[in-house]
């Protein structure tokens, strides 16, 4: 089961009940991007992509979870999660700031989530990263961390079947001193949009498309 709570938070919850939550989001003294905290969600496994206040905010998770900010290979009991190391994209990944991709691999079905990184990753990153059957992919129509073209592109690397926007503005949620703006244009140019009415979804391998398609999830609002 995947449930999506904005941003680029998602909460998997495996058929033995392993719950693995990547990117909780949060405000810093700088910036405030959110309208409300987000939601003190259990989880047992915390991934985090990048060490950015609107991803990395792992603290506001109850309990004693386990917490993966890096590469590697990790099973905790059904669910397999591998971390690729990467750059983050634009300028913070010029300074040399690294992002982890991480690929969660439950059901039968691999789930890639790219956080922040950028769109021209290397061979190596592609082969480590493996076969992606849903892809959750940074876009908006600002432009703030992938152009549509890089958007297209690094879609096109990593072939997956399914598209899940993620990192954009959204209304109830984000504020607009984010800057971050909806990702109405992109998806104007996608042959096929689903806008999900639900923002959990319980996926098989038989929901998965032969040809790609773009999913729009609704956010689970605090």
């Amino acid at each position: 089961m995947l449930s999506y709570y904005g941003h680029c938070a998602f909460l998997w919850t495996s058929p033995a009940g392993v719950r693995v939550l990547i990117d909780p989001f949060g405000n810093s003294d700088q910036s405030r991007w959110f309208l409300d905290a987000f939601p003190p969600l259990e989880a047992d496994v915390v991934l985090v992509t990048h060490d950015h206040f609107d991803h990395n905010a792992d603290h506001v998770v109850p309990g004693k979870p386990t917490l993966i900010r890096g590469p590697g290979r990790f099973q905790p009991k059904d669910v397999e999660i591998t971390g690729v190391l990467d750059l983050h994209s634009g300028r913070s990944g010029l300074r040399g700031m690294t992002n982890t991709i991480f690929v969660v691999e439950l059901e039968g079905i691999r789930y890639a989530h790219i956080g922040d990184n950028r769109h021209d990753a290397p061979d190596a990153v592609r082969r480590a990263i493996g076969r992606v059957d849903v892809l959750m992919l940074t876009v908006d129509d600002s432009n703030h961390l992938l152009t549509s073209e890089q958007v297209d592109s690094l879609t096109a690397l990593l072939d997956p079947r399914v598209v899940v926007p993620m990192h954009y503005y959204i209304e109830g949620l984000t504020t607009v001193e984010s800057t971050l703006k909806a990702p109405d244009g992109w998806l104007s140019s996608q042959p096929r949009v689903r806008r999900l009415q639900n923002p959990t979804l319980s996926l098989r391998t038989d929901d998965i498309p032969e040809e790609r398609e773009v999913w729009v999830f609704p956010p689970l609002l605090p």
